[in-house]
């Protein structure tokens, strides 16, 4: 079982990838869910976004 490192309700960053394409700008954890892969994944939603993203822990960073 993995431990989550980012808690419901913190404000993330995403790190800078040619992988995913976000605007720029304040996320929140919305709820992590296990990854079959061993990393937790997160959804997270922009403030100023509509909809949410799910990423994988390694691509974020406390804010």
């Amino acid at each position: 079982m993995t431990t989550s490192l980012f808690a419901v309700g913190q404000s993330v960053s995403v790190a800078v990838s040619k992988l995913y394409r976000h605007p720029e700008g304040a996320y929140r954890v919305i709820g992590a869910m296990p990854n079959s892969g061993g990393s937790t994944l997160y959804r997270i939603k922009g403030d100023l976004e509509k909809f949410e993203r799910v990423i994988a822990e390694i691509h974020l960073t406390e804010a």
